[in-house]
């Protein structure tokens, strides 16, 4: 046999072989002989199968890869031996210097389409869509013909001179560059001159023109063979050809050089067989796609051999099978993965990002920075010394930064970093004295100042000038040290990386995991950017150029250990064989045959150039589908139609459809020979498999992974599945239903889960009302753990539900029904459902009690979260897993009351008191310092102007809350800050002032006031026996600031010292007074609770504990003043001052102008043990009932029972009791 050198004339042959083919035997026989042929497989799994087999025949013999070839890498052979210049590696190094190359060629008017003008950036983006485009279009013989090109040929030209500069060919260009080589020698390159010839395998239409124009050249070189399928080319069954020549027919046609076999003759009319078809196929359904991985899971348990799989969205399924792999003892070969999708890349592209963006230095960037666990970092950069506490730190303290976020309205975006070092820079805390907050606010701002300062080399300029100044502690007022500033991006980048807990990282850094090595992989890709560009970027494109080098760097994938399986698409399956076939996935959804879009190449372009014709995956498809069909001796489709909206994609439902018309011998009915029987047996428990007509199709197996069926002695529930998970499932099933199980449970409590739904379910519909009662029935206090929950419990009077629960004959009670309408109930907070009998779940339910921590000193917020629910007080205040703050787009309503209250603060300390210390004669506010209304509006004008720097904005959010706070555009108002016009008094804050000039007979007494008791910041309230009840006496510890105190001016005898008031009064029984005050709640109402009505004020009363602890640490803290009226202040669309007065002094008040006066306690409260008709004072009894409620929440908080009374109860999905 001669060399394709010794031979006179290179041969150009094409020969057709049967679908389902790769490597024919003869071709295999022939090298194992030795005959020195190169083949061009169509895929590397083709490629990498004929080496196997190979070896296989050759007994472990060597074979010679590079005779064994696709396409791709036979372009980079010849490149190699034309001696051409190297190619670049197609990363994420090249791709950033094609942008710098792009960017230079479009700042000179190279792109006059698409970037006509050069100021303008040249975008990354727009560089990848210029490649995308020049791929398409340089892959054409004649690129140049297509007229209305938008920058396809000048990209080319700014490659062109890349490659120039750099001394090397651009990926984008290596088939292009070896096609021109090969044109101009007559020379047999080195790699092919001691060859017989070439043969190439069978190739779906896929080739590019440039391509095909290389094989041909080198057939005018080398003696070269096609081996194709036959059919209409048109539809896409031939395959690819180089020259439209005549097949061999007859065996004296071979050339000589090829090896003897025998010439199949295809009939003129080829259907889906091929000649030697000997696949049994089987068809088997799913009921739905994502049931399709455990369907493959169970057949791979049955079977053996070398198998495949072919799957429209391969990738996928590799990851959702590997856990069926990993249980059957496969190790598969991963995937290449971009580096960006390492976790440690990924963190520091984060960080890198903190300053960019619309989030740009949003409160979530900032808290997500010190929260991260992903990358350990150490932070040494932010080792600072404080000039005046040295244990103060810069830190990040997200408590903080959320009150500051949500009460200046900070949000992310573009000159956040000023505003948040400017309002950091004048922070105070909430209350004088504070030492933690003033810590924490120092802190911060020091922290953000460091962090900002550190960052400058890739900040923009705009933050950069911010980050340059001097940081003065907000509270110490000393200048705090800064890191030193840093040269450029690759210094700051390098210092990045020292701040990384290097021994912390790799001490967790799993086999499995890719941060270190993703790391290793970023860091060399921008070594090798800086040796080719240097080291000069500006910040911003620093950043930029980052995301993109860490998303086009691959990761290597990890090494498989298993040949017996594999798991492919469609288009990478040409040319393979297998024992065992699995169709999978071969659905519209996930076998997509559309063409790829291009940019910039609409339809009309692409037909009439001949590129991503609209049917081009269609054709392909077909050819994939039909070698498929015949390259296995076991073929099984899993086809998952059933579900709706899935079809089968175009070539398997053509398939599907010939086949309906002429079976050719195929009985899909039959089920595959390695299912047992036993495994679809109607009487066989956990089956995975049932017969099933399906409409339209005809009888099929199909996979069940889970089915119930009504049984004599009840349900079964059958439950398939070859995973461990599986048989727990089983089990738990066999428990539930009564079946003998087939093992134990991992904790033997979790037999719970099958019961628990069904006891607290029936626990909870079998809870107790008001409405079940009959008329003169009473709800007894002592049945209210039967309520179950609070949300079925009425807390606050309405007009069928009554405050007049003084005259019942039983106090307290939850309840009495009357003839037209209920009467209220009193508070039984915290509900306490009834033990079910099961330990265990009784301490799911949180009623046995769990050991907590809790404080020594009791704010009335803390009270009221465990009375409100103290499974979510326990979940948000000390597990701390409630719901992620965030900062919304609107100012958030914490932050518009803050804004009343700093309103009413400034007016209040404007009039004259002091923080901590009552004035000697309280002054009616029309008569104090501020000479009138307009003076106080100057007062609350200055306080937004500090309090409120975002009323500044041009947005719509500030528009509408400045005309809402103030009555003014913010234009209006930027013009009030300079000076230009004034302001009359308007909007919320100014009816406010009006409201309180209005209380008339009333002084302000006291404001944001602490409650202390003698030296201490603490009240202790002590609950009292009841005259008409003993009891043990009990106490606990008060904190907290009340909005506001009145002093009520009127003519009553007041003494000049007197003792603490009492708790327990009677009506008309006379104590001795020193002042007459009413405590005041001030709440911003917006929306549809502004209704005007006195809601929110009943909520006050009824429902939440605070006025009434506010009222008796009053009355401790300051021994001889009695509160007469506590309520609440609504300030919205109008000002309403409520106030509930004590009954001994409504008729004292009756003319008098303290607010808006309510008597809605005066029938509902009696002491206990009291008989009727009550003598005791309803309001001071009313005091004494909130007084144990919140005793009774401290109590239980302390014997550690948390049970659910609101919808947190959701985050258990296996606790449901109503709905919420």
């Amino acid at each position: 046999m001669m060399s394709a050198i010794e031979s006179e004339q290179p041969v150009l042959s094409m020969e057709a072989i049967g679908a389902g083919v790769g490597a024919p035997g003869w071709l295999l026989e022939a090298i194992v002989s030795g005959q020195r042929v190169m083949v061009i497989h169509p895929t590397e799994a083709s490629r990498k199968q004929t080496i196997s087999d190979l070896h296989k025949m050759m007994d472990g013999g060597i074979v010679d890869s590079s005779h064994h070839l696709t396409i791709q890498r036979f372009i980079s052979m010849l490149h190699i031996d034309l001696r051409l210049p190297a190619v670049m590696e197609d990363d994420g190094v090249t791709f950033e210097l094609t942008h710098q190359a792009l960017a230079s060629h479009a700042a000179d008017f190279g792109f006059p389409l698409i970037h006509p003008n050069p100021q303008n950036v040249w975008s990354r983006s727009r560089s990848r869509r210029v490649l995308s485009l020049h791929r398409e279009i340089i892959s054409l013989l004649k690129p140049q013909r297509w007229e209305e090109d938008p920058g396809a040929m000048s990209c080319d030209k700014a490659l062109k001179k890349l490659e120039n500069e750099t001394g090397m060919t651009h990926p984008s260009r290596k088939a292009r560059v070896v096609l021109d080589a090969i044109n101009e020698t007559e020379k047999i390159p080195f790699s092919l001159r001691d060859l017989s010839g070439i043969i190439m395998l069978d190739h779906a239409s896929s080739l590019s023109e440039v391509e095909i124009a290389i094989m041909s050249r080198i057939s005018q070189l080398v003696n070269l063979h096609q081996l194709v399928n036959p059919g209409s080319h048109r539809l896409g069954y031939h395959g690819e050809y180089i020259e439209d020549i005549h097949p061999v027919r007859k065996q004296s046609d071979l050339p000589d050089w090829i090896p003897e076999h025998k010439v199949w003759v295809p009939n003129q009319q080829q259907g889906w067989k091929s000649p030697n078809f000997s696949s049994n196929i089987y068809h088997l359904m799913v009921e739905s796609e994502n049931q399709g991985v455990s369907a493959i899971g169970d057949l791979l348990s049955r079977v053996e051999g070398d198998i495949m799989i072919v799957d429209g969205d391969s990738n996928g399924l590799r990851k959702n099978l590997s856990p069926y792999l990993d249980n059957l003892g496969f190790r598969l070969r991963g995937e290449n993965s971009a580096i960006s999708s390492s976790p440690a890349v990924s963190r520091i592209l984060s960080i890198i990002g903190i300053s960019r963006g619309e989030e740009a230095w949003s409160l979530t960037r900032l808290t997500d920075l010190v929260e991260q666990i992903g990358l350990p970092m150490a932070w040494g950069v932010m080792s600072l010394e404080h000039p005046v506490n040295p244990d103060w730190k810069p830190k990040l303290h997200p408590e903080t930064l959320v009150e500051i976020a949500r009460g200046f309205h900070i949000l992310g975006g573009r000159g956040s970093l000023r505003r948040w070092l400017s309002t950091l820079s004048q922070a105070t805390p909430r209350f004088t004295g504070d030492e933690d907050q003033s810590r924490a606010l120092e802190e911060c701002q020091w922290w953000l100042a460091a962090m900002s300062r550190w960052m400058i080399p890739i900040l923009s300029k705009q933050d950069k000038e911010v980050a340059m100044q001097k940081c003065i502690g907000c509270i110490s007022g000393e200048e705090l040290p800064l890191p030193d500033s840093l040269g450029n991006p690759i210094i700051w980048f390098n210092s990045l990386l020292e701040q990384i807990d290097w021994q912390l990282l790799s001490s967790r850094d799993s086999v499995e995991s890719n941060s270190i090595p993703g790391l290793q992989y970023f860091i060399e890709s921008i070594t090798r950017l800086t040796q080719e560009i240097g080291i000069d970027f500006e910040g911003e494109d620093f950043c930029e150029m980052l995301q993109y080098l860490a998303s086009n760097t691959q990761l290597p994938s990890r090494r498989g250990t298993d040949v017996g399986i594999r798991i492919l698409n469609p288009s990478q399956s040409l040319g393979t064989t297998c024992d065992i076939l699995i169709l999978s996935g071969l659905n519209s959804n996930k076998w997509s045959m559309k063409s790829p879009s291009v940019p910039w190449l609409d339809e009309m372009s692409r037909m009439r150039l001949g590129i991503n014709r609209p049917d081009d995956g269609l054709r392909k498809g077909r050819h994939y589908l039909r070698h498929l069909l015949n390259s296995s001796k076991t073929i099984v489709i899993l086809d998952s139609s059933l579900q709706d909206g899935i079809e089968p994609a175009g070539p398997l439902e053509e398939w599907f459809s010939i086949i309906s018309t002429d079976n050719g011998g195929l009985n899909l009915e039959n089920p595959p020979p390695f299912i047992d029987p036993s495994d679809w047996k109607p009487d066989t428990p956990d089956r995975s498999w049932v017969w099933q007509t399906i409409p339209d199709v005809g009888l099929r197996l199909v996979h069940k992974v889970s089915s119930m069926e009504m049984l004599s002695h009840g349900v079964r529930t059958h439950r398939s599945g070859i995973l461990p998970r599986d048989n727990l499932q089983r089990a738990g099933l066999a428990s539930i239903e009564g079946r003998e199980i087939t093992s134990q449970p991992l904790n033997p409590d979790s037999i719970l889960d099958a019961v628990k739904n069904d006891l607290l379910l029936d626990q909870y519909n079998r809870r107790r009302e008001i409405s079940s009662f009959d008329v003169g029935e009473i709800f007894p206090f002592e049945d209210s753990g039967k309520l179950i929950r609070t949300k079925d419990y009425r807390l606050t009077p309405n007009r069928n539900n009554i405050p007049n629960a003084r005259n019942s004959p039983q106090w307290p009670h939850l309840g009495e029904v009357t003839e037209k309408k209920s009467i209220l109930g009193i508070d039984p907070r915290p509900i306490l459902p009834s033990s079910t009998g099961i330990k265990p779940l009784d301490e799911r339910t949180g009623i046995t009690g769990v050991s907590l921590r809790l404080p020594k000193i009791w704010s009335q917020s803390r009270l009221q979260a465990w009375l409100f629910c103290p499974r979510k007080a326990w979940i948000d205040r000390h597990l701390r897993l409630g719901k992620e703050e965030n900062v919304p787009e609107d100012l958030s309503a914490n932050a518009r009351g803050n804004i009343v209250h700093f309103a009413e603060e400034a007016i209040l300390r404007a009039h004259g008191l002091e923080d901590g210390k009552l004035p000697g004669q309280a002054i009616k506010l029309s008569e104090g310092p501020l000479k009138d209304i307009n003076d106080a509006w100057q007062i609350v004008l200055e306080m937004l102007m500090e309090k409120a720097p975002w009323m500044k904005r041009a947005d719509g959010i500030a528009a509408h809350r400045c005309r809402d706070l103030i009555g003014v555009s913010p234009s209006k108002w930027a013009s009030w800050l300079e000076g230009e016009v004034v302001i009359p008094v308007g909007g919320r804050l100014g009816r406010m002032l009006h409201a309180d000039f209005d209380l008339r007979d009333c002084a302000p007494l006291a404001s944001e006031w602490e409650v202390r008791e003698n030296s201490n910041r603490n009240v202790t309230i002590v609950l009292p026996s009841s005259p008409e009840q003993k009891a043990e006496e009990k106490s606990f510890k008060l904190t907290g600031f009340i909005d506001k105190v009145d002093e009520v001016l009127v003519d009553y005898e007041l003494e000049k010292e007197a003792e603490t008031i009492p708790l327990d009064l009677d009506l008309k029984q006379h104590v001795p007074v020193t002042k007459l005050v009413i405590i005041r709640d001030i709440k911003s109402m917006d929306g549809p609770k502004d209704d005007g009505r006195e809601t929110r004020h009943l909520k006050g009363l009824f429902d939440e504990v605070q006025l009434a602890l506010y009222a008796r640490a009053w009355e401790i803290g300051n021994p001889g003043h009695r509160v007469i009226g506590i309520g609440v202040s609504q300030v919205g669309i109008e000002t309403l001052h409520w106030v509930e007065l004590d009954p001994d002094f409504v008729d004292l008040l009756s003319e008098s102008q303290v607010g808006i006066v309510t008597q809605s306690l005066v029938n509902q409260y009696r002491r206990p043990g009291e008989s009727t008709p009550a003598q005791s004072n309803p309001f001071r009894a009313w005091m004494r009932e909130r007084i144990t409620t919140a005793n009774r929440v401290i109590e239980s908080a302390e014997a550690g029972k948390i049970p659910c009374n609101c919808s947190t109860i959701n985050s258990c999905l296996g606790f449901k009791r109503g709905g919420w």
